[in-house]
């Protein structure tokens, strides 16, 4: 390359008056005008005014710049590799990117330039996980030395063109396109290169250019963590980078506001000091007002627990809700509950699936701390903020991100574990015939536990999540709940709760719940469902042996799997003993209704 600004570069030049970025190294300085930053070490700009790698060893080395340009956008960089690229050789050039601090960090759309398969290929990253999007041409750029000029356009509805020009072509070549949407904004452009040990002075790049519109945002920001970071301070860490202005927040438990404040330099951290120290024991709440991005989206989530987990032991939580087949526009996520009276972390905890043969999957954990209080619940997903807005959870729903196992769609076996996968919480093998009989198609319908005290192995325990929240209620209170602590009043060993249901699955007394108390163990019982006629049409126990008091569920489903019309039928409850050969039984009268 002998010629600082080409023709092409000057009409480019022209016609994006605008550009966010046009670098050309023309001054012999990377560190201003504009900035980079990055591995600052590994770069010079040579004799020929073009960046150049500096490397002393093998590395990954980066620099990134501000740059919003991602709608009707436009890329273009040249770049030239003195060695014949490889898995551990090859440039990327960065287009858009959300962060400039490391590049297992960010999410964003690269090219890559080199590799294994020699081509020049685009790709989307979200923090350390690569997905190719547009796979180039395969040995492109095949020989002892790579150059190559790239161009990539976006327009405003996310879609991709990829463009290459070796020396000595006249046009481009067109390698793909593609529309993906899964980054909705920009706020800098990269240059990176891996080297081995013996190519660290291999890489040149020159004629960045970025050009375009910021994007419109509209998407809400996340609350990350919420961290102690010693007795008097806090530091809160958001999904992009905040307005702090008009944000305050206060603390429970008499401990207030904060006396200082102080954000980051990148907007995606804020330290909170104060007056009065958080004590070991001590669940407190944290409220904030006021707090938006930059654009000017308000953060969903507005209060969050915290204080001093205790450590996680059998029986403190259990699985609560499964969506285990993804509705249209949203994800699988799994829901858990807190039923002990200790603050926990269920980012100490692992979400798995056991295999056909009984051995566990590895499992994923959520990303970062993740404090559930006594009577809590979290929902674990592969996309947290997708999941809140599809099923519009009320504010202070607890949904968290984590990496993800594809579940089952017919039948699997969810398992939460400790991160020795040694000790078992809590097990379900679900399956998807435990829908209510009116859901014609379970896609995108979660199993809701109806009480934490019911057992989780059993259908009786979990119903299909109501049709008024979306079939699904993530981070928050069941659909299906239901309070299992009422007392017959006329004293009988078998009651019912309510006497009259309505099983149309709108979450209100979608199910009947059929209490029984026992004087003694040993007892075993038959239960009935009978119609106006007499006629059996379910049976919901056949000689199951009891403990001294319980419940058991009917949700108006029949034998023959139909939903039970309006009408009044008979709940037959025969209770014996073997040993003993005592036997009781009673009826009682259960009305199938309509809201």
């Amino acid at each position: 390359m002998t010629r600082k600004i080409t023709p092409f570069a000057f009409l480019f030049l022209f016609l994006h008056a605008t550009a966010q970025v046009d670098e050309h190294f023309s001054d012999g300085d990377f560190t201003r005008s504009p900035a980079w930053t990055g591995t600052m070490e590994n770069f010079i700009v040579n004799n020929a005014l073009q960046l150049q790698s500096a490397a002393e060893e093998a590395s990954r080395s980066f620099l990134f710049t501000p740059s919003e340009a991602f709608d009707q956008a436009e890329w273009q960089c040249w770049v030239s590799i003195d060695y014949a690229t490889s898995q551990y050789n090859y440039a990327a050039f960065y287009l858009a990117s959300d962060r400039a601090d490391g590049i297992d960090l960010c999410n964003a759309y690269y090219v890559r330039i080199g590799g294994a398969d020699d081509a020049v290929s685009l790709f989307r990253q979200m923090g350390d996980e690569k997905e190719e999007i547009i796979p180039g041409t395969p040995h492109r750029l095949d020989g002892d030395r790579v150059e190559v000029t790239v161009r990539v356009t976006r327009n405003e509805e996310g879609m991709f063109e990829l463009y290459t020009r070796l020396p000595g072509e006249p046009d481009w070549v067109a390698e793909g396109s593609v529309r993906d949407t899964a980054i909705g904004q920009s706020t800098y452009v990269g240059l990176m290169y891996a080297n081995s040990g013996a190519t660290g002075r291999r890489y040149r790049f020159d004629d960045v250019v970025a050009t375009g519109l910021p994007a419109t945002d509209t998407t809400a920001p996340q609350w990350v963590s919420l961290e102690i970071a010693d007795e008097y301070t806090l530091r809160l860490a958001f999904s992009e980078a905040m307005d702090f202005a008009a944000a305050t927040f206060e603390v429970d438990n008499g401990v207030g506001n904060p006396h200082t404040q102080t954000p980051s330099a990148d907007g995606r951290e804020v330290v909170l000091e104060f007056a009065y120290p958080f004590d070991e024991g001590t669940v407190y709440t944290l409220k904030t007002t006021g707090l938006a991005d930059r654009a000017g989206n308000a953060l969903a989530e507005t209060e969050r627990v915290f204080g001093h987990a205790e450590p996680i032991e059998p029986g403190d939580v259990l699985l609560n809700e499964v969506m285990f087949n993804q509705p249209e526009g949203s994800y699988e996520y799994i829901e858990i509950t807190n039923v002990s009276g200790k603050l926990l972390d269920a980012s100490s905890l692992v979400f798995t699936t056991r295999k056909t043969d009984g051995t566990l999957n590895t499992g994923h954990s959520p990303a970062s701390e993740c404090l559930l209080p006594p009577g809590g619940y979290v929902a674990v997903t592969e996309d947290a903020e997708a999941v809140r807005q599809y099923h519009q959870c009320p504010p202070g729903s607890l949904i968290r991100p984590m990496k993800w196992t594809t579940l089952n769609n017919e039948a699997g076996i969810v398992v939460l574990t400790d991160t020795t996968r040694t000790t078992i919480y809590d097990e379900l093998a679900y399956d998807a015939s435990w829908h209510h009989p009116l859901i014609r198609n379970e896609k995108g319908v979660a199993l809701e536990r109806i009480s934490p005290n019911f057992v989780t192995q059993s259908e009786d325990s979990w119903h299909s999540a109501s049709s008024e929240t979306h079939y699904g209620t993530p981070g928050y209170r069941n659909s299906q709940y239901r309070a299992t602590f009422a007392e017959p009043e006329d004293g009988s060993w078998v009651w019912t709760e309510p006497e009259a249901f309505s099983p149309d699955n709108d979450g209100f007394e979608d199910v009947c719940l059929i209490h029984y108390r026992l004087d003694e163990p040993g007892y075993a019982a038959n239960i009935t469902i009978f119609d106006a006629a007499g006629v059996e049409v379910c049976r919901l126990a056949d000689n199951d042996l009891l403990a001294t008091e319980g419940l058991y569920t009917w949700d108006g489903r029949l034998a023959n799997g139909t939903a039970a019309n309006m009408g009044v039928y008979v709940l037959y409850f025969e209770a014996f003993h073997p040993q003993k050969g005592l036997r009781k039984a009673v009826k009682k009268p259960v009305v199938v209704s309509g809201r």
